[in-house]
């Protein structure tokens, strides 16, 4: 049976469960795995370029992450973790966050392409999570809870 992680909304708590793609990208899982032992809470934010996509920062990786099981053109439900170095016009400092698609998606900013690892699946309709995308591209500010089911 695979993990499962939640994916909780702090101001109305509501739950939304993911389920990890160990087979796929495993050392991806191990990392955000560890990375949520502790439930870790940030604000999440709608992306700007990328389309239907929920996403927020996560826990450096305690090693290197390979890119395994990578995609540029993420489906609904999919969950993306990135890992890039920012342009060196932004300092050249390390990203690591997840993307949460909602519907079809693609993973192109201003910089070019960045390709995440598809670590993870929502359960059940992955529409279900548009009220929330709406609230987030109208402006309110939310933060979420990840942690493990």
């Amino acid at each position: 049976m695979s993990k499962t992680f939640e994916i909780v909304f702090l101001k109305d708590n509501q739950v939304f469960t993911a389920e990890l793609l160990e087979e796929a990208a495993p050392i991806t899982c191990e990392q955000f795995w560890k990375g949520i032992e502790e439930p870790w809470e940030q604000p999440i934010h709608h992306g700007g370029e990328t389309g239907p996509e929920l996403w927020c920062f996560v826990k450096e990786p305690s090693e290197e992450l390979p890119y395994e099981n990578s995609t540029v053109f993420p489906l609904g439900g999919d969950i993306l973790y990135y890992h890039y170095r920012q342009p060196p016009t932004r300092d050249g400092k390390m990203v690591f966050d997840i993307g949460i698609y909602y519907d079809k998606g693609c993973s192109k900013l201003k910089q070019g392409w960045i390709p995440g690892n598809l670590f993870a699946r929502i359960v059940g309709d992955p529409k279900a999570w548009r009220p929330v995308a709406g609230r987030l591209l109208m402006g309110e500010k939310e933060t979420v809870r990840l942690r493990r089911a």
